[in-house]
This record gives structure tokens, C-alpha cells and sequence, in this order.
């Protein structure tokens, strides 16, 4: 396969003919002579926008890209997408495989379809959101990030979370909260099981203004009075 060539090229990228690493490292090349170049000359501008099409369950998609304003993706993607992702914002027209925005930095992920497991795994910053169902051990280990389902969640979501906050528009699968040491679930539904590491408490207002701002960060319309709220027994935050 052959590197693509300049701006014009890496703006629009084909998956038929360019693979994922070929993607990563074209951005790269190109962002870092911008960011060169705009020490030199203040009218200098990042890139801006990136529009991939022809995603057809390729792993590792947009693996590492930070700093690129906006990536359209056409099509639904495999495991590890944009894992490490940070500084920008990500819409994917599909689906989404395992470990979907796995590490997180910052920026918004969103997913106009379903996920399958371990979104937002170790996240650190930014905020992800599923416009579908996810499946099991969603937040796992998470350190910072802000994940939202509009649908359910399977098993195991929050396994050993230390921060940041789940909001699931649906239902939950058994095990809510496992070994949760930080952090908190938004649960609109029910659960299967909840672990006896969270215990539920009282929806207070400043809960109903942070669901409220992470769903219109979202692009979702929703008042966060419905939701129940889940923090872990010892160790809040």
C-alpha cells in the first residue's frame, strides 16, 4: 500500500486502499509540520478536519491521533478504536468493537451505533458517548473519563473504576460496580445484580446538572431526574 500523499489526500481517507497504521502516521506527519509551521507564522492553521470512509471493521482505527479538531468515519470499525485518543472530536457513523477509546485522554468520541466490550477501558480525561448498547465491562478501570450509553450495558460495568463517572440511559447487566473504588454510576434502568462494593444514594442537584451537561456535550436531550445514583462504599470521590 502507499502513503498518502499531502493535506488534501489525508483530509479524505479511503480504507480500501490505506490501512489504519498508514492513517495514524500520515496525521501525524502532517500534523506535526503544521504545528511547525504555526511557530513561524501566526496565520498558520492545525488540521482541521478529517473525513474517513469505507470502514469496514478494521482494528485499530484512529489509534493514538490526537490534536486533529474533527474525524467523520463512515462505516462501522473493529477492536482498539481510537484508543489514546485526546484533543479533538470523533463521530462514527456504525459500530464500534472491543475496547472502543480504550485510555482516553480528552476530546469526544461518539458512536451512532452500538459498542461491544470494554468502552472507555483506563480512560483518563474526555468523554464517550454510545448512542446504542454496549456490552460488558464498560468503564473498566477507568481513571477519568465520562462514559455514556443512551442504551444498556452487559456485565461487570465499573470493574475497578477509580474516576470519573458511567451514565446508562438503560438497564445494567450483573455485577454494577465490582470492586469500584472511585467514581459514579448514573443508571436510569435497572441492574441485574449491583456489587456490594456501591451502594445507591440520594439524587441531589448537582448530579441532575452534570448528567444534564454531559448529555448536551452528548448531542442527547435529557433531564438526569430519573436517574439512580451508585458510588462506591468506602473511597468516594
Amino acid at each position: 500500500m502507499s502513503v498518502v500523499p499531502p493535506l488534501e489526500s489525508i483530509c479524505n481517507i479511503n480504507l480500501e486502499t490505506v490501512s489504519p497504521l498508514e492513517m495514524l502516521l500520515a496525521i501525524q506527519k502532517q500534523t506535526c509540520e503544521l504545528l511547525l509551521e504555526s511557530c513561524d507564522d501566526a496565520d498558520a492553521a492545525p488540521l482541521q478536519s478529517v473525513n474517513v470512509v469505507n470502514a469496514i471493521g478494521q482494528d485499530y482505527i484512529g489509534a493514538g491521533i490526537r490534536g486533529v479538531h474533527s474525524i467523520t468515519i463512515q462505516g462501522s470499525i473493529g477492536d482498539f478504536g481510537m484508543c489514546s485518543f485526546g484533543d479533538g472530536e470523533c463521530n462514527i457513523d456504525g459500530n464500534v468493537g472491543s475496547f472502543f477509546g480504550h485510555s482516553i485522554h480528552s476530546g469526544i468520541l461518539v458512536v451512532r451505533g452500538y459498542a461491544l466490550h470494554s468502552v472507555g477501558a483506563m480512560g483518563v480525561g474526555g468523554l464517550i458517548s454510545i448512542y446504542g448498547n454496549a456490552g460488558d465491562r464498560v468503564a473498566i478501570g477507568m481513571q477519568g473519563a465520562d462514559v455514556i450509553v443512551r442504551g444498556s450495558v452487559a456485565a461487570y460495568a465499573c470493574l475497578g473504576m477509580q474516576r470519573g463517572s458511567l451514565v446508562v440511559g438503560g438497564n445494567a447487566g450483573h455485577h454494577l460496580g465490582k470492586a469500584m473504588r472511585g467514581g459514579t454510576i448514573y443508571l436510569r434502568g435497572e441492574a441485574e445484580s449491583i456489587s456490594a462494593d456501591v451502594e445507591e444514594h440520594r439524587l441531589r442537584e448537582p448530579d441532575r446538572l452534570k448528567i444534564g451537561l454531559l448529555m448536551l456535550k452528548a448531542g442527547i436531550k435529557i433531564t438526569g431526574k430519573e436517574f439512580r445514583v451508585f458510588r462506591p462504599v468506602q473511597g468516594e470521590t
